[in-house]
């Protein structure tokens, strides 16, 4: 059985994760709340994650899963030429991994032919699957909860595109593309 989430929801879930926390990301985003700093970016003049209010706890919580013993983690599927907001991401990475999170990357013509599929999951302990569905515009247009007691195939089939994706991802690749 599958149940629309709210973002409150699955924030929680960041909460109640035991092991793994793990996303495939699949596009290039419009997040209302990022917008200002990613025209800075664009404009030449970031302002590093930490000293951004909405990033900073992010991170935060990244190091705090870490000292917990627990993992999080995330493949990019990025175009190639990486469009101006992957390579954003790409010049946020740092940030990220120096709080303890994995991110690896996989061209999008990659993630293609070895099967991936075109939008983005969470998977929390290989147990729960979080679909994310994003409308035309790049924004969250909702959010999936889907429970290996429900529908232990889908969730199943989740884990194994996981792993395809993490023996597939490729920093160097997409680093050499920007």
């Amino acid at each position: 059985m599958a149940a629309l989430i709210s973002a409150s929801a699955l924030v929680d879930m960041f909460q109640t994760f035991h092991v793994s926390a793990w996303r495939l990301e699949t596009g290039t985003y419009s997040l209302g709340y990022e917008a200002p700093e990613f025209q800075r970016f664009k404009a030449g003049n970031p302002v590093a994650p930490p000293d951004v209010s909405w990033w900073r706890p992010w991170l935060d919580r990244v190091r705090g899963f870490k000292e917990q013993g627990k993992e999080i983690g995330r493949v990019r599927v990025d175009d190639v030429p990486p469009s101006d907001y992957q390579r954003w991401q790409l010049w946020a990475e740092p940030w990220h991994k120096d709080a303890g999170e994995d991110i690896r990357h996989l061209p999008r013509p990659h993630a293609v032919a070895v099967g991936l599929p075109s939008y983005d999951f969470w998977l929390f302990d290989n147990d729960r699957l979080v679909l994310m569905l994003f409308n035309a515009a790049g924004d969250i247009g909702s959010r999936v909860l889907i429970e290996r007691e429900d529908s232990p195939a889908i969730v199943a089939q989740h884990c194994a595109w996981r792993d395809l994706a993490v023996r597939n991802a490729n920093v160097a690749e997409t680093a050499a593309a920007t």
